[in-house]
């Protein structure tokens, strides 16, 4: 896949992760989507603090990731580490 080739191991696997964790989520939405069509009166919202406290730790989790990325390569490309 045109996708892949030009990227690194740990930027595959970021991605496999990514692709992987995000069709969890999708997955547990619709079933909480259909659960409460199918029978309204259901409680879900323990169910969607879970997947939005779910969501919250993934994008935190890749941004830290991404950022982690991006001050290494600086710091590659400086030749020195920077200090604030």
């Amino acid at each position: 896949m045109k996708l892949f080739e030009s990227r690194n191991t740990i930027d595959v696997v970021v991605l496999c992760l990514t692709l992987l964790i995000v069709a969890t989520i999708f997955t547990l939405a619709t079933a909480v989507v259909i659960g409460k069509i199918v029978h309204p009166e259901v409680d879900v919202s323990q169910a969607q603090e879970t997947i939005g406290g779910l969501l919250n730790n993934i994008v935190g989790g890749l941004l830290g990731f991404i950022g982690g990325r991006a001050a290494g390569r600086l710091e590659a490309q400086n030749g020195q580490p920077q200090t604030h």
